[in-house]
Formats: C-alpha cells, structure tokens, sequence
C-alpha cells in the first residue's frame, strides 16, 4: 500500500506496484518432487482407452473402396484423473489459495489425464452437494454422484479442516466411504496436527500398509493401536501438506518404495452417525470463552484476534489485517480464530462478495481490551486503504475518520483530513454538495459493518468526555438542549469529528430524562434527538441507532403531529430501507420505503412551509421513489417523481433564480426515465428532455460558482442524455473535454474519459456533428479515451471489466477496417483481460466472449495460427452456451459455423463440414425462437424482431456454403430458398446479402 507521506508528495504521480501474495504451502518445488512417484501409479482395473487413428482410418477405408473402415490405436496418455474436493464451509475460506496452489502442483506433475477441483456445499436439505466454483450461487448444485467413477481410474483428495456441517451431520464420512470403494481417497487436514483431535475427523496414528495387488486402492492400519470401531469402518489417509507426508502417500499408491509408512488415518463407515448437540449447560462469559481461546491457540492466533477485533469481519479484510499487523503469520493462525469459538457466520450480513463473521457477545470488548491505541488506529488505517482500493476516494469511509480521532486524541493535534474527499464522514467528490453526497452515500456500496466496527473501536479509547457528565439532580433544559446540539452538530460539519454528534445526542438523551413535565419543548428535544440519531448512524450505521431514532421520531409525531416530525421520520424510514438494501433484504426495503413516502407526503403537504424546505423534502421524496423503481422496476413511480418535480418547477415563486438541485434532478430523473422506457421514440423524447434540463441546471451551477466536481458530475448525466437522444454530440463532446480540464479526481477523470470514447463512436457511426462517418480519426480517439479511462478504474471493480469490453469492441472495429489488422493484437489482449474479470453468472459475460472469439477468429487470418481457430470455436460454444437472450445465443451460433467452415478448409477434414452444417441449423432455430419471442409491438420489438429474421437469413445461407462444400447441391439450394425467404421479409429486402443468396441459388439451379 502507499504510506501517507508517498500519497501526498507533490510531483508525479505514484506508481502502484503488484506484489506477489505469499504462498500457502512451503517448497513447492519440493512439494512436486515428492508427489512423483504418483507417475507411476496405474489403477488396477482401468480400462485401455482407445482414439481414432485418422491416418490409419482414411489409408484403410481407400483400400475398401470408400466404405468407411475405423482404425483405433490405445492412448499414450496416463489414463488416471485427480480431483481435488474442496470442503466449503465457513471456515475454510481461508485455505482458497492452498487448493489453488494444489491444482497447480498436481497439473504440473504430468502424472495425470485431467486434473479437476470440485466444491462440496451443503445443500438446503443438509446433504452435500456438488458445484464447479466456491460460490454455490455461481453454478448449479449438483449431486455428490459427479464425484464417483465407477471405472476406478480417478484419485480423490479433500481438502478440509474437517470442522463444517458436513462433518458433523455424518455426511462427508458416508460420502467418502463410497468414494473410497472406488479409489484411492485422501483427506489433506491444513490445520496444525495438534488441533486434528478436536475436528469432526479425529486421526488414529500407526503403520500404514498397501492393499493387496498393484493399484489397489485400499491403505491399511496395521501398527499401533487401532480403536475400538464398527464392522465396517475404513481408514482413510489424513496428510498434512509437507512433502514428507504427501512422498510417503504416493509411493504407497504407485507400489515403489517400502510397503509401510508411518502415518494417520480417520475412520468412516458407510452409517455414519450424527454427532450428539453438545451437553447444555451455563453459557460461558465473554471473558471465559476468550480465556479458553488463549490457552490452546498459538501465540499469533492470539494477537491476531485481538486485531481483528478492530476491523470488520469480512473474510478479504481479515486476510488484508493479517498480512499487514503479522506477515509472518498464515492461513492455519486464521483458522484458530475461526475455529476458536470467538465467532460465528452472520447470515444477516451482505450475501455478496465472501463471508461474514461476527462476535459472540461481549467478545470483542474483550479481544480489545489489551489492544493499544497506536495498534487499533493502525488497523482502522488498514481498513480505510482497503475501502479505497475497492470502493474509491469518493466513498463513505468512517474507518479514516475514526483513525484521524484517534490520532488527534493521542497526539493533541488534527490528523489532516483531506477537506475535498473526507468529511463528516459523507465523502463530497471534489466540492460535491453535502446533499449529493448524502444521496450517494445511501447507495453506496460500502457495507455498514466498516462503519459499525470503527465506531465500536471509537467509543472503547475515546469515552464521553466529562463536560457533558451532569451533576446529581441537574440536567440540561429543553430548550438549550436543543440549542447546544445544533451548535454541536455545527461543529461536526465544520470539522468532521463525529465526537460532536456523539455529544449531541447524549445532551439530548439527558435532556429528555431531565425534563419530566412534557409540552412542546419536549417534543422539540425527541424530534432533535431523532435527527441527531439519523445523522450519527449516517457516519457509523448501528441498528440500534436507526431504531431509537424512529422511536423518538413517533414519539414526538403522537405528541404534536407536526409537519417536521413527519419529515424526520420519512428520513428514518428511508435510511433504514437503504440499509436493508444493504442487508439483501429488498421486500423489506420496498416496504420501508411505501412508508416514507406516505411520510413524505404528509410533510411536503404542510402549509406554510419554508420554499427551500419544501426543496429539500421533495428531493429526498424524489430519491426513495428512485430507490423504490430500482427494486420493483416500476417505471410508474418514475413518471409520479417527473410529474411531482414539474409541478414544483413551475410553482417556484422566481423563476429566473431557481436553485440548480432541481432541473439537476428533473435531468437524472427523466434520464432514467428514458432508459426504463421500451418505446424507442418514447425513450428518445425523454432523453431530449432530460437534456434540456441538465443544460439549465449546468447552467445555474455555472452562475452559482459550483466546483468543479459538481459539474462534472452534472456533465456526466447530460452527455448520458445526449447519446440516448443522438443530439448534441459536438456539443458534449466540448462539454467532456471542458470538465477533464478542471477535475482532479482520478476516478470521476476516468468517467469523464468513457463519455468520451462513447460519443466519439457515436460520432464515428453516425457522422453526427462534424466527424464524417466513418471516420477513422474519430474511432482511433475513441480507443485512446477508453484505454485512459481503464487505466483510471481500479482493476478489481465490474465497471473495470465494462470499461475493457467497449474499449475492445472499438479496437475490433478498427481491426476489420482494410488498414487495421495490426490492431487485433490489442484488441484479443484487452478482451481476454475482459473476459478473466468478467464474473461466470455476469448476463453480459456471452456477449464479451463473443468478440473475443471474433477476435481471434480475425488473427487467424492474419497469422494463420491453428490455436487462435480452435479456441475461437471454442468460445464461440461457450458464449452459445453462456447466452440467455435466443437473440445472442443466434449470433453465437452463426459465428461457431463460421469458425468450423474455416476449420474445415484449414484442416480439410469432411466431418467438420457437417459440424458447421449443424452450428448453422442451430443459429437459425435460435433466431426463429427470438423472432417468436419479439412480435412487432412497439417499434423496438419490431427492430428486434427484424434482426432475428436477418439472423436466420445469414445462418441458411452459411448452411447453404457448407452443402456446396461438400458437394451436396439439393441440400444447398434448400437451405438457399430458406435464406432468399427470410431476406424478403426484410422492408430493404436485404440488400447486398440477399443478392449473393440470390446468385448461389441461380447458380445450383442453371
């Protein structure tokens, strides 16, 4: 990471340099070389596997005049497999890079035919199950049955700490009892050896002894001192990952070497009992569960811990704390904690990205009570880089501001927060308005519990300071109660110390202790102290917070019933329906958010209320109606925020000096109103109009001296709007260029970047504005706009990997223009980066192998390389296969006969020929499903459906090459008459195309 000093040095820039992680498994080469004798091993009843000999078939079948005569010849590959089985349970996390890291040492040992890694989940019902990644959302269970190989010709090793459901539920033992009739089975324990006993796979130790015959594979315990065990049971080898053990292991399978080893093994059987609960008895306290954790962990599993005790308990952070505060440390002190009984899976928290965890109560007080202050805000540091890395500058980071009060508490001065990026713990994006930010902080994707974990550590070194302690009997007025906590949270917003709004709402919470009488002065205290709660909660989050704060919003609406109670509790409701956003919860945030807006409502109905204030709650109403379409996809609610924004616009009472925030949110507002829209003129009218008003908001941000960052935001939305209406493209383009020239913010520079390259492909499409179409000049910019704006987004977001697909797309137009071949190598470099960040359950994840398959199909004419046209088929199948919408599954289709037509006339071999023949047939029942699908509704289904009909044209029409190809002219000229019919359902007839069609046909049937 970068030091604070490096960061802020003036000059040039940084250089961010990529360093290797650390590997999990100690002397890999070492390693290798001790898993060699596995080269030897052949499974006792394998069968021969027998190819095709093509030499031999074709010489064979001439001599018997033409009637085809197979030649087989037996394979000289080795005929076993090896699949590592990764146990997934909570704990096991941790040991992702081990499994990796296996997967290369035994792919490397050339000992086997495929190496495979499996995931074993527990499914719904409790029984394993089965997927290709560790995600189980990413793929589809499947059973355990895609493990077994009846031939016997597989090895399998788990790996697992043998501490999950499975193992307790009895399950991982009755499925390796049955793998293990099949063929050699091991279990590879990374946890240290002397934590085996307390596993759901306890070891017995003695001399490990083959089974009889070559290849068996069976191993059993024939010294020491077996247990006591039911008729049955078999001993399962469990290894440690030293080469030592692993050398031990393979020599017994392959049958060099002695005949014994010294060894541990587990026992299953194939009725494998549940283990019994444990016993119920006195729940330990905090301190006693972290007691007993100290005495049998290691001594970095201690330090660790209380570490992690100050951060959040997100599985990439806990890994970042330790590679940080204890490099010398590993993935087995990681799992002492996990296992270690200090906490358990939050099922509460975010579903995306990786695990959870949380303490069990009362445990992290402890774990932090040793900890020193220098050491917590060293932690929180670490945090708050993670959330920079992975979220941006521009995110809501309350870990750096709970670091910099921390630091001015120990040292009496201010840590310098960095006035354009932090404050108050809502991130402004270069002089971003304070609303703009609050907006943009309740969809931000920084999850809550960096913000609860920081607070928690905040209020454990840094207590209420005394001055607010009143003496017994006294206690603040409601009125300056009132008084001094606005001052206080005046002071947070001028300094961003969230101790200010602490302070506030502990004044206001005396106060309504104090004053016991009632009336409105009361009211205003619970109403203040509501608006407090919701304002800490923004900068820490907390549950109890929100809840407390809607409390004493209720309270204070039952007791008065006032328009600014209502407004209060709308925000309440809508922060806590952001927050169960957050959670994964969207029927919950839907609901909370159908309650806010009744809120809304009542307020924004008041009379006599102030014209900015009524701003204000119209804006907020305007973003929880957003918020509300986002989940449910109701462009009505969209159409209701038009309207009500509108009405408001025509009622301000100057209409030569309205505030830029509302034709600034009129724009968004019908922006996204255009894209929700499936009436292409319809959409297009939207976009126009949204436009207009980006211009004039623009325009009153120029008149009100806004920074640059809220123009450039602003310009952002209308260069959107310009190229969703197709006007004004010289014209944003100019707008663009201006905003690069004033903003410093390297992510919003690189935003600024993509608009760019987007209108300048636009132009180069369309001819708008000045460019000509086709203009190379104009696709050329385009490309170095899209490679600024990659260089500008952190590698490890989506929006890196959406980057890389439009600034391939541009480089393939540029490579099939007649002076652009060169330009292929770059576009196939910038599309497999696209494709490694593209994640497997993406929808757009077909459409970017698609191109890279066009691609490499463009290279192989080029360079005439076989390997570009084989995988070039090979991704052409995988998008096929990948692809949802019938539409791009046809495209895919139409592009795999194309590849297996050129494969054909490169390798002259007849059956690819018919393969092509049925990659055609496939793209066209494809597009006739799309076609089917589409109808001619509205116009864009009509397009749609005019893009099917030329889909199955060109796959009946490639069907028909392939006929010619092989001589087959009745098939070709039916597949012809296909193509000629299409086309004329086509309002241009098909032009160019269709003709060719038209002249093969003539050509058959002359």
């Amino acid at each position: 990471g970068r030091g604070p000093r490096a960061a802020g040095r003036p000059g040039g820039a940084v250089l961010p340099l990529g360093v290797p992680a650390a590997g999990t498994l100690p002397g890999t080469l070492e390693l290798q070389r001790s898993l060699r004798p596995l080269q030897r091993y052949r499974p006792a009843t394998a069968p021969v596997e027998n190819i095709l000999d093509e030499t031999a078939t074709a010489e064979l079948s001439a001599r018997a005049g033409g009637l085809i005569m197979p030649v087989h010849r037996a394979s000289g590959r080795p005929e076993v497999d090896l699949q590592l089985v990764m146990d997934v349970s909570s704990s096991m996390r941790v040991w992702q890079r081990l499994v990796a890291e296996l997967e290369e040492i035994f792919s490397h040992l050339g000992a086997f035919r495929h190496v495979a890694v499996r995931y074993l989940h527990e499914g719904q019902d409790g029984e394993p199950a089965v997927s290709g990644t560790l995600d189980p959302r990413a793929s589809a269970l499947g059973p355990t049955d895609r493990l077994a190989d009846p031939t016997g010709s597989r090895i399998t090793v788990l790996v697992s700490d043998c501490a999950g459901p499975l193992w307790y539920s009895g399950q991982a033992h009755r499925l390796l009892y049955r793998l293990s009739g099949q063929g050699p089975v091991a279990v590879l324990q990374p946890l240290p050896q002397r934590l085996w006993s307390r596993t759901g796979l306890p070891v017995t130790y003695g001399v490990l002894a083959r089974g009889e015959g070559a290849g068996s594979a069976a191993l059993h315990l024939v010294g020491g001192n077996p247990p006591a065990r039911a008729e049955g049971a078999v001993a399962i080898p469990v290894l440690p990952p030293v080469p030592a053990a692993l050398a031990a292991w393979a020599g017994l399978l392959s049958g060099g070497g002695a005949g014994h080893t010294d060894g541990a093994v587990g026992w299953v059987r194939p009725d494998q009992s549940a283990t019994p609960p444990p016993r119920v008895g006195r729940p330990l306290h905090a301190a006693q569960v972290v007691r007993r954790f100290r005495s049998a962990a290691s001594r970095d599993a201690g330090r660790l811990a209380g570490y992690l005790a100050a951060a959040p308990l997100y599985m990439p952070v806990m890994q970042l704390v330790q590679r940080t505060m204890l490099p010398d440390s590993g993935p087995a002190e990681l799992a002492e904690v996990l296992l270690g009984g200090l906490l358990r899976l939050d099922k509460q928290a975010p579903s995306d990205g990786g695990p959870w965890y949380v303490f069990e109560p009362g445990v992290q007080d402890e774990l932090l009570a040793p900890l020193t202050r220098e050491e917590a805000m060293l932690v929180l540091k670490h945090c708050s880089e993670y959330i920079e890395r992975h979220f941006g500058k521009g995110s809501w980071n309350f870990p750096a501001v709970a670091a910099a009060q921390l630091d001015s508490g120990r040292s009496g001065t201010d840590w310098p927060l960095p006035r354009s990026g932090y404050g108050a713990g809502l991130p402004r994006v270069d002089g971003e308005d304070a609303d703009a930010a609050r907006a943009r902080r309740a969809v931000s994707a920084v999850p809550h519990p960096f913000a609860e974990v920081a607070a928690h550590v905040l209020e454990q070194f840094m207590p209420l300071p005394d001055r607010f302690v009143p003496e017994p009997g006294e206690g603040p007025t409601a009125p300056d109660a009132v008084n001094s906590a606005w001052g206080l949270v005046r002071d947070y917003e001028a300094d961003g110390m969230v101790q200010h709004l602490v302070d506030a709402v502990q004044l206001l919470r005396r106060a309504l202790q104090a004053d016991t009488e009632g009336g409105q002065d009361r009211t205003a205290v619970r109403t203040g102290l509501a608006s407090c709660l919701l304002r800490l909660w923004e900068v820490q989050g907390g549950a109890g917070l929100l809840k407390e704060a809607e409390q004493a919003a209720r309270s204070a609406i039952d007791r008065s019933g006032g328009a600014h109670g209502r407004a209060v509790l709308a925000g309440i409701l809508h922060a806590a329906a952001d927050d169960r956003i957050r959670r994964g919860d969207a029927s919950g945030a839907l609901a909370l958010l159908q309650r806010a807006d009744r809120e809304y409502s009542f307020a924004c109905a008041a009379p006599g209320m102030a014209p900015a204030d009524a701003l204000r709650l119209t804006l907020e109403r305007v973003r929880a109606l957003e918020t509300e379409w986002r989940l449910g996809h109701d462009s009505a609610l969209l159409q209701s925020a038009v309207g009500m924004l509108e009405a408001f616009s025509d009622s301000w009472p100057d209409q030569r000096d309205r505030p830029a925030s509302l034709p600034l949110a009129l724009g968004r507002t019908l922006l996204r109103l255009s894209g929700a829209t499936e009436d292409a003129e319809q959409a297009q009218l939207y976009a126009k109009q949204a436009a207009r008003s980006l211009r004039a908001a623009l325009g009153a941000q120029d008149g009100a001296a806004q920074t640059g960052g809220t123009q450039a935001a602003t310009v952002l939305d209308l260069a959107d709007a310009l190229l969703a209406s197709g006007d004004g493209l010289d014209d944003g383009l100019a707008l663009v260029g201006g905003a690069l020239g004033i903003v410093r913010d390297e992510r919003l520079s690189a935003r600024l970047r993509l608009r760019e390259g987007r209108i300048r492909v636009a132009r180069y499409e369309s001819g708008a504005g000045t460019a000509a179409s086709g203009d190379v000049a104009e696709l050329q910019e385009a490309i170095r706009a899209f490679e600024l704006a990659a260089r500008g987004i952190p590698r490890d977001t989506p929006a890196h990997a959406g980057v890389l697909a439009e600034w391939g797309s541009a480089l393939l137009g540029r490579a099939t223009l007649p002076d652009g071949p060169g330009h292929v190598y770059a576009a196939v470099q910038v599309l497999r980066d696209c494709r490694a960040e593209t994640a497997p359950d993406d929808p757009r994840l077909a459409d970017r192998l698609l191109m890279l398959g066009q691609a490499l199909m463009i290279r192989h004419r080029i360079a005439e390389d076989r390997v570009d046209l084989r995988e070039a088929e090979h991704l052409f199948g995988l998008a096929a296969r990948e692809a949802r919408d019938p539409l791009t599954r046809a495209g895919c289709r139409l592009e795999l006969g194309e590849a297996r037509f050129v494969a054909h006339r490169v390798l002259h071999r007849p059956t690819r020929l018919d393969e092509a023949a049925e990659a055609f047939r496939d793209a066209a029942e494809a597009a006739r499903a799309a076609e089917a699908e589409a109808g001619d509704g509205t116009p864009a289904r009509a397009a749609r459906s005019r893009e099917a009909v030329a889909l199955q044209a060109r796959a009946h029409h490639g069907r028909g090459r392939t006929y010619e190809e092989a001589r087959r002219p009745r098939a070709a000229r039916e597949a012809y008459r296909a193509a000629s019919e299409q086309w004329r359902k086509l309002p241009e007839g098909g032009g160019e195309e269709a003709r060719r069609t038209l002249d093969r046909l003539a050509e058959l049937e002359s």
